[in-house]
């Protein structure tokens, strides 16, 4: 069962001490406990700061072992030559497992592996888990528990859930949550990986019923490779998994050893086809990952791969159009019933209904509601399993709750919908926030959408081939 494993912990503890935690708004271990509070955490917190009676109006404590009480969480964020004093202390204190926040350790050299080994066995030799070192973790949207250096706003529960080997996303992560409007469901973010591994992660988040997508980001493989694998294939035959590898060159590799002290073995064409026996979905930019989080989170799985097109000016519609190709789409041949409903929009010639020209339309109509008849038409056209469509240009005056209907409806008909603007339109624009916030992804160009459509049709065949 889900609860028996010891990561449940990690993610619902219901007490929380924080070692480091300090009154120091210029301070970053301000917000371990701050993000908590205003979240609203609703557990128990223990600030541990052996210079300070409160923190955040909160009774703060010396030492761990000072609290006298059960502790299902410990998270330490103190210099690492401090680290091993505090370890020595949990010795002997009934704690459910420990987040190490703190870096310095196998990632600089030899005497960092050093002091990560001592306090591993120490540890071990307690029968106590842990998380990093090196690590900002865990998060779960689900009970407000967020451990994190950034000020958050708030944490909208999502679908998705993350593995990270590094807190890369951390400096993006208000941005993931607010203007990106991407609701997480769980994070893990595993650092040097002294203990816990994307193993016992992807372990923990292919069983957990809140967690629909997985996105894992790797340096190197920690755990039982095999087991990982094998774990993997099992994991995508009911969640698609998204990767994101780092370390793929010789350059890399080397980065990653002096980061999160990785050492990148063996061939990345390996790893890579593994990658895809397994069933899971590669990916090499760290924004290509949040978009395929994205569209994994907004939409629903794709019927087939014939899809329905439309833009602005006809020369996008022509890359577009290659793009479906290169990515495995054929385009939707409509039938005639769609002709007879499109044809009242037609400028006065017969033109083409799949690319769709909204831009010759406008010439001789405007915008009106040509968005709407169009996404209209094809959601009864049996012939078009998906739909991708520029957004309009902002020169014209657009209330988003009068043009959105008919895109919110294709998403609730479960007819997957994507769209991008005609230019780099803000992500916390009016009509985009109100489109995501009705489950309507918005992308940033045509090539992202059509990529990450893509992503979905790649995951049907697979399910398919099963």
């Amino acid at each position: 069962m889900l609860k028996n494993h010891f990561l449940h912990r990690f993610l619902n503890a219901e007490s929380i001490a924080v070692v480091g935690a300090t009154r120091n708004p210029f301070s970053v271990n301000f917000h371990l406990i701050n993000n908590l509070k205003n979240l609203g955490y609703k557990g128990k917190i223990f600030p541990v700061n052996p210079k300070a009676d409160d923190v955040l109006g909160i009774k703060a404590y010396k030492t761990v072992s000072e609290i006298n009480q059960d502790i299902d969480l410990v998270v330490i964020s103190v210099p690492a030559h401090n680290v091993l004093d505090v370890v020595r202390d949990l010795v002997g204190v009934k704690i459910g497992g420990v987040a190490l926040v703190t870096g310095g350790f196998s990632e600089i050299g030899e005497e960092g592996r050093r002091m990560q080994d001592e306090i591993s066995g120490i540890l071990k030799a307690n029968g106590i888990r842990a998380i990093g070192p090196n690590a900002l973790s865990p998060v779960n949207s689900h009970n407000s528990l967020a451990v994190s250096f950034f000020p958050l706003h708030k944490l909208p529960i999502g679908k998705v859930s993350f593995i990270f080997q590094s807190g890369m996303y951390e400096p993006r992560f208000n941005w993931i949550l607010s203007d990106f409007h991407l609701g997480i469901s769980k994070l893990l973010d595993l650092g040097n990986k002294m203990d816990v591994t994307e193993v016992d992660a992807l372990e923990y988040l292919s069983a957990d019923p809140q967690t629909e997508a997985i996105c894992i980001h790797l340096e190197a493989i920690k755990g039982d490779g095999r087991k990982f694998f094998k774990l993997l294939k099992e994991t995508t035959r009911t969640k698609p998994v998204v990767v994101l590898k780092g370390g793929r060159t010789e350059a890399g590799a080397k980065a990653a050893m002096s980061h999160t002290g990785s050492l990148v073995r063996g061939s990345d064409a390996v790893f890579d086809a593994a990658i895809r026996q397994a069933g899971a979905i590669r990916t090499e930019t760290l924004d290509e990952f949040l978009y395929l989080a994205k569209a994994f989170s907004y939409l629903p799985p794709l019927p087939g791969n014939r899809i329905a097109i439309a833009t602005f000016p006809g020369g996008e519609a022509v890359l577009t159009t290659d793009l479906c190709l290169q990515n495995g789409f054929e385009l939707a041949k409509l039938g005639s019933a769609s002709y007879e409903k499109l044809k009242s929009s037609f400028p006065p010639w017969n033109i083409t209904l799949n690319p769709y020209d909204f831009g010759i339309i406008y010439t001789f109509h405007g915008v009106n509601n040509n968005h709407e008849l169009f996404i209209e038409t094809m959601l009864e056209d049996q012939n078009v399993d998906c739909i991708a469509l520029q957004l309009p240009p902002l020169i014209f005056p657009l209330d988003p709750p009068k043009f959105c209907p008919a895109f919110i409806r294709a998403i609730r008909q479960g007819k997957p919908l994507a769209v991008w603007p005609p230019h780099m339109l803000r992500l916390d624009g009016d009509l985009v926030t109100y489109l995501e916030n009705h489950s309507v992804p918005v992308f940033p160009s045509a090539a992202i959408t059509i990529r990450c459509l893509g992503a979905l049709n790649r995951y049907r065949l697979y399910l398919q081939a099963l």
